[in-house]
């Protein structure tokens, strides 16, 4: 089923209604809003709701600088391809953070990711550029607990 990229839109024009603090930081509650909203019983199986959560959560950390784009570009494929292999060898929810299924490899999802990573890149430039991303940021930093994470 191909992810309709109006409903994508949709969620993420709602949840970057919020009143936020800065750019970045309007982006970093967008993201916990659609977090929230996804892991609802129900919710996490709905893929325009997923490209919207992978799209902000990319949006949020390159532009705060936590990463680079290039490293985020690598997470957001990474995953997926994670996922699929995941589906093959009959474990498709290894990667849950909650009792919800995760959601199936998608490439609309993957589109939304990237196109997260090109926006948090010109909002970072815009709003953000005294702060350099370091090249490459250990993962387990960049996905502690207090960032349960699509990625």
């Amino acid at each position: 089923m191909a992810v309709i990229d109006s409903r994508v839109q949709e969620f993420i024009d709602q949840a970057m209604k919020n009143p936020g603090l800065g750019c970045c930081g309007k982006a970093g509650i967008a993201f916990r809003t659609l977090q929230k909203l996804r892991q609802q019983p129900g919710r996490s199986l709905d893929l325009e709701l997923a490209a919207a959560e992978h799209y902000m959560f990319a949006r949020w950390m390159v532009c705060e600088g936590r990463v680079g784009p290039t490293q985020m570009r690598v997470l957001v494929i990474g995953y997926d391809l994670k996922k699929l292999l995941d589906s093959v060898t009959g474990d498709p929810n290894r990667e849950a953070v909650t009792d919800n299924p995760v959601s199936p490899p998608d490439i609309g999802v993957v589109a939304w990711g990237l196109k997260g990573v090109s926006d948090g890149s010109a909002d970072h430039d815009r709003c953000n550029q005294a702060v350099s991303p370091p090249f490459w940021r250990p993962i387990e930093e960049i996905f502690g607990q207090s960032v349960q994470s699509p990625y």
